[in-house]
């Protein structure tokens, strides 16, 4: 009696359709020849679009703390680097450590297919024909793992792939719940699976908070203390991979590792983010897009790019379908949760195309529900046409198969990398044309990710010491210090543009005292500073050298002869493009994409460089060719780059380049065919007249500089008016097309 009644109460099936209608016909299996299919078509489409190398974001940080068993940036990623580490050592194949590390990524999300699979099987009632309702599963499987947000994660290495299975396990988990009789064994492995997946991506929590007050209400009437403890004791076994922190930092500290997890307070401060703000992505004060303009750009991706117009009234009727099934209320609160709550909490600023790329990625999260909504809503439409069954099937097989084909031929040659390598040679461009032995301070993500992948990975250029600069602005960096033995640290951590502050040093401390230690190496920086350091800016030059700029006392000169300097730059810019010989085209490389920060990083670079050999061939009144070649990265920047980026010095110090061509006493060869871009001075009837093309282009430019509201306040700025006016006296208002 007792155990029939313990039965009947714990049964959570009670809530939904019978406990026979809500389990599909058919097995579960392996054997299934549909997820055999399925499982093939998405790891065969996976594997041949994989990156053979690092790809861009967080992957190289998180592959280089697997390589050595560091710590990485919050919270951590415990479970992610233990694995990716195993997976990097024992995988056989392939051309690098981190393809292993993309395989690995592949196959999360080749597993969320399978669960999306079996979640719809789950879902459909057991009087619905068994055939129909694979393929009702098979096109919400294929349609998730080929929609391009998803696809894009899966060739690369990052957390949110491993974090997309644990979604589609613990849903597979809760439906498997809801339909047994005897659900205790399924609630402590989902207790377990709980806390596993927070020790991989902390935004699945918004998953867990309706899941779990749920089950501990569906298991009331048989909950006991016991039971409660075993569930509470099931969760932090999921969580024991955190314990690897603390161990892993003890041990064998690295440098480039995150924070002090020594310490109880330091390990509770990683956990939760406080380095960013626990409940923020993203550091920063400033108003960003609110809640409603968040969904509205969430569910237009939905709709549009991910489920191609199809999948969203597929999920709204499988969302209302569903809420027949005992566990259909607490998935589709799941769902609004985690929509509602990340939108709510999310603080990227969306108008910055690289910052909305890296905010769409937590969108792969709840489109593992909208998907498997979509599934459902299939099988019940299918179910509903008064057809006979073998159209019905043959409905259901046309859908799953055009919705592997319609994504793939659609997101192809966006998402198939298999050819790119393009963050690698990036960082070896950078990494290269440095001396032996130098001191890199680096101060932009992509560059220290990609840095930290193959020097510590792949084994490149273990002679240099690189650091980063946002780092070294935390408190807890003062007990990295011994990790630095080649360095002398003023102080506990870095106090920008300051001097020192609560044991802090600034930066010019930190170079004074490494000076002398470096002056035959150098010290190089990567990336900018983002505070302006006036104290800095007197005592060095930034001195562009490849990608990076060396950093050299004002008090001394850059070069005895700027012939000798030129000819460095020159050979230094040959190893770069040796590293680098070609860019990420635009045409595949939005400005959501790392890729296309390379090929902007590369020409802000190219700009730097020219300018500073403007300014010394000025100075020196050097070779006229100088004054042509530093005119080109200016005229490119005109030409592609978004207003928004250009700077206020540009067009003035474009006019100066022209202008110093005009009033140079040498003239260009008469065998010369490529000194000006085609478009400088085209007005000119005579091509081969080099000067009179730079002049009327040195008047163009200095007349859109003119319009300028920050131009009056230049120095320059009544000297420039009297050249214009003098020649263009009628332009007044027009600003020429570039």
């Amino acid at each position: 009696m007792q155990r029939r009644k313990s039965s009947k109460r714990s049964a959570p099936a009670a809530m939904a359709y019978s406990l026979e209608e809500a389990t599909c016909k058919g097995p579960i299996t392996w054997a299934d020849p549909v997820l055999a299919v399925l499982l093939a078509t998405t790891l065969g489409v996976y594997g041949a679009t994989l990156y053979p190398s690092v790809a861009g974001g967080d992957s190289g940080e998180l592959l280089a703390e697997a390589c050595h068993l560091g710590v990485a940036h919050p919270p951590g990623y415990p479970l992610y680097s233990m694995l990716n580490h195993v997976v990097m050592q024992l995988l056989p194949g392939g051309p690098s450590k981190a393809w292993r590390a993309n395989a690995f990524s592949a196959a999360c999300d080749g597993l969320c297919a399978i669960y999306i699979y079996w979640s719809t099987l789950l879902w459909l009632p057991r009087y619905y024909d068994v055939w129909m309702v694979r393929c009702a599963g098979a096109t919400a499987a294929i349609g998730f793992a080929l929609s391009p947000l998803v696809w894009t994660y899966a060739v690369g290495a990052e957390v949110f792939s491993l974090n997309n299975a644990f979604a589609g396990a613990l849903l597979y988990v809760l439906l498997r719940f809801a339909t047994v009789s005897s659900p205790w064994p399924l609630a402590y492995v989902g207790a377990i699976l709980c806390g596993l997946a927070l020790t991989n991506q902390h935004t699945i929590v918004l998953f867990e908070l309706p899941l779990i007050p749920w089950v501990l209400w569906t298991l009331r009437a048989t909950l006991s203390l016991r039971r409660l403890g075993l569930l509470c004791l099931c969760f932090l076994v999921g969580l024991a991979p955190y314990v690897y922190l603390p161990l892993t930092s003890f041990l064998q500290p690295q440098p480039g590792s995150w924070g002090d997890v020594t310490s109880f307070s330091g390990f509770v401060h990683h956990l939760r983010r406080g380095d960013y703000g626990t409940f923020r992505l993203f550091s920063t004060e400033k108003e960003t897009e609110g809640l409603y303009e968040r969904l509205v750009l969430y569910f237009a991706d939905l709709v549009q790019r991910e489920g191609s117009y199809v999948v969203a009234p597929l999920a709204v009727v499988g969302c209302v379908a569903s809420l027949r099934h005992a566990a259909g209320p607490v998935v589709l609160a799941m769902y609004l949760v985690y929509i509602l709550g990340f939108h709510a909490l999310a603080n990227l600023p969306l108008t910055e195309g690289l910052l909305y790329g890296v905010h769409m990625r937590f969108w792969q999260q709840p489109n593992v529900l909208a998907f498997t909504y979509a599934g459902v809503g299939l099988g019940t439409l299918l179910q509903a046409l008064p057809t006979r069954p073998t159209w019905r099937l043959a409905i259901g097989a046309t859908c799953a198969v055009g919705a592997g084909v319609g994504q793939y031929l659609r997101w192809h040659d966006l998402c198939d990398q298999s050819s790119a390598s393009y963050i690698a040679q990036y960082a070896k461009a950078l990494l290269a044309p440095l001396p032996k032995n130098a001191l890199v301070l680096i101060n932009y993500d992509l560059q220290w990710t990609s840095m930290r992948y193959l020097t510590r990975c792949e084994g490149y250029r273990p002679d240099l010491t690189i650091i980063n600069l946002s780092m070294m602005t935390y408190a807890w960096f003062g007990t990295k210090h011994t990790q630095y033995p080649e360095l002398i640290f003023p102080g506990s951590h870095l106090v920008p543009a300051s001097a020192s502050q609560n044991g802090g040093f600034s930066l010019l401390q930190l170079l004074n005292a490494n000076a002398k230690r470096y002056r035959k190496a150098g010290i190089y920086l990567g990336g900018q500073l983002n505070y302006k350091d006036t104290d800095l800016l007197r005592a060095y030059t930034f001195v562009p050298h490849g990608l990076l700029d060396k950093l050299h006392k004002s008090s001394q000169p850059v070069y005895r002869r700027l012939e000798t300097w030129h000819a460095q730059m020159t050979a230094t810019l040959r190893v770069v493009h040796r590293h680098l010989p070609s860019l990420p085209p635009p045409s595949r490389y939005n400005d959501e994409t790392w890729e296309w920060t390379i090929a902007r990083d590369y020409h802000m670079k190219k700009l730097s460089l020219a300018t500073f050999l403007l300014d010394e061939t000025i100075k020196a009144n050097g070779s006229i060719a100088w004054l042509a070649e530093a005119a080109k990265p200016m005229e490119h920047s005109l030409l592609f780059e978004p207003k928004q980026f250009w700077t206020d010095d540009l067009l003035k110090n474009l006019g100066l380049a022209y202008a110093y061509i005009v009033k140079s006493p040498e003239t260009f060869p008469a065998e010369a065919t490529d000194v000006l871009l085609p478009h400088v001075g085209a007005s000119v009837s005579d091509a081969t007249n080099w000067k009179d093309r730079a002049s009327a282009r040195m008047l163009e430019v200095w007349h859109m500089w003119l319009q300028l509201p920050s131009a009056k306040r230049d120095p320059g700025y009544a000297a420039i008016q009297g050249i214009v006016g003098q020649f263009l006296p009628s332009s007044a208002g027009h600003t020429p097309s570039t």
